[in-house]
């Protein structure tokens, strides 16, 4: 694809392992992978010129000490170098990737710390009596655009193109403002520093922030927020959850195993009202079974909840580290699809989804053994040891801005980063393109391709759970039980 944005062409894929430890472009990784080859290659062609060589029955005999066959001694010495040459560039390229990644870890905690620093003070601020900031025209001007962006997070389904909008004049917003990798960044940074806002205000001294919270020990971060927003919210009424029940849904179909990422991301159901939201496949036989599980993303926006487990609800309450109504239904799909405490479990998610599956990857009742999400929340929810994870996120997706950040490496998860749409223009009547599972159904294609290490081990890991003969898959649907019980 043509273009350039950051050093990176469009469509290239940026590959992290445990936090920001190790960072390397897709494209440096597939030059190095290159001259790896290139390099036994050679080594191959040297043995073969010294063999030639060795043909000669008369070379060990040679008294003089010269060699019969000079020609083929220089290119042996040649080929050596070359070989030699192309390993010393392939090492230079994967340190370059690495010294990436470093320069990209002291720029993330200098950010996140200065964030917090900031934070506090604000808080500070307002409890030392500024709050006299809500009439003034800054303060009216902050709620105008944070009204307006509520209204285009909500109104997501009937947005305007970008024509649209031009056409209308600039009293709407621009859908490039939510695709923007800047301000997914400053989402980012300003969720991750919300505990230190509340912590200003309560007058709690800073140095606890630091020890405590997502610059430090991670223990106070996002999650201590959405405790707060629900503690106060339940009182009038809002996010409040309730029971679930479960049931299968439609015929039991046939598929194969999935080969690679993209099968894991083509599986997860679409988010859409009144539809399935969990799929279930079953490999292996009765002595040795395994499983696959695929959870769909947010279906309802609505504060209070209704029918729907997978609402805004279930997000705050997850986000919160408590039990979501769409977590409970996910949990008892798979009891009740017959999976048992010692089968080999992989999950794949997409949105809350993908918070759901961390979460029950978490839980002690499965044993879940790789984790595949897209377009998650979900950094913050420490994965068990030995589970392999890969976590896909688009660098301008905001909602994956919406669990913060931190600089506490909980696990070796692999991360894949990209940004959709570089030089394209947005699909015309959708505010969070970059979010849409079809598009990060794109990026696991790219996944796929891509010839770096850890994602080759994930697909790996993937194929060895599940095997290669047919299964059986159900669709699975979750309904709150106030409002009736599940379909059948």
């Amino acid at each position: 694809m043509s273009g350039v944005r950051d050093g990176l062409a469009d469509g290239d894929l940026t590959v992290s392992v445990g936090g920001t430890t190790i960072v390397a472009t897709d494209e440096v990784l597939a030059q190095a992978q290159f001259l790896n080859v290139l390099r036994d290659d050679l080594a191959d062609w040297v043995g073969r010129a010294h063999r030639i060589r060795y043909l000669d029955p008369y070379w060990p005999a040679n008294w003089l000490g010269q060699d019969p066959w000079p020609d083929l001694l220089q290119v042996a010495s040649r080929l050596k170098y070359l070989h030699e040459y192309c390993g010393a560039i392939a090492d230079n390229l994967v340190a370059a990737a690495r010294s990436y990644g470093y320069v990209e870890r002291v720029a993330q905690e200098a950010a996140l710390m200065g964030a917090a620093d900031l934070a506090y003070g604000l808080g500070r601020l307002l409890r030392g009596g500024l709050f006299a900031l809500a009439g003034t025209p800054l303060g009216v001007s902050m709620a105008g655009v944070a009204s307006v962006g509520h209204i285009r997070l909500h109104g997501s389904l009937g947005s305007p193109s970008r024509s649209q909008v031009a056409r209308n004049g600039t009293d709407e917003l621009d859908p490039r403002l939510l695709t923007n990798p800047n301000v997914v960044a400053l989402v980012r940074v300003a969720a991750s520093s919300l505990d230190d806002v509340t912590a200003g205000l309560a007058g709690t001294p800073r140095s606890v922030g630091r020890v405590f919270g997502d610059e430090g020990l991670g223990v106070i971060g996002i999650s201590s927020t959405a405790l707060g927003v629900l503690a106060v919210a339940r009182n009038e009424g809002l996010f409040r959850e309730s029971p679930v029940s479960v049931a299968a849904v439609g015929t039991p179909t046939r598929p194969t195993p999935p080969t690679g990422v993209r099968d894991l991301a083509a599986r997860i159901p679409k988010t859409a009202a009144g539809k399935p939201q969990v799929l279930i496949e079953n490999y292996g036989d009765a002595e040795h079974p395994s499983w696959a599980v695929y959870i769909s993303g947010t279906v309802e926006w609505d504060a209070v909840a209704k029918k729907e487990p997978w609402d805004l609800t279930a997000n705050i309450t997850a986000m919160a580290g408590q039990n979501a109504g769409s977590f409970e239904a996910v949990i008892s799909a798979m009891k009740a699809a017959g999976i048992a405490p010692s089968d080999p479990v992989v999950l794949a998610g997409h949105s809350q989804g993908g918070l759901v599956a961390t979460q029950v990857a978490a839980y002690s009742w499965f044993d879940v053994q790789a984790v595949a999400t897209f377009g998650a929340p979900e950094s913050k929810v420490p994965v068990p040891a030995g589970v392999a994870t890969l976590t896909v996120e688009h660098t301008n997706d905001v909602v994956t801005a919406m669990g913060g950040d931190s600089l506490v490496d909980s696990d070796d998860r692999v991360t894949v980063r990209r940004e959709a749409f570089a030089s394209e223009l947005l699909p015309a009547g959708d505010a969070l393109p970059a979010h849409n599972l079809a598009t990060y159904r794109e990026t696991a294609r790219l996944i796929d391709a891509s010839p770096e290490e850890n994602l080759q081990g994930f697909r790996d890991t993937v194929t060895d759970i599940l095997g290669s003969a047919p299964g059986e898959a159900v669709l699975w649907r979750g309904i709150r039980v106030p409002e009736g019980p599940a379909p059948q």
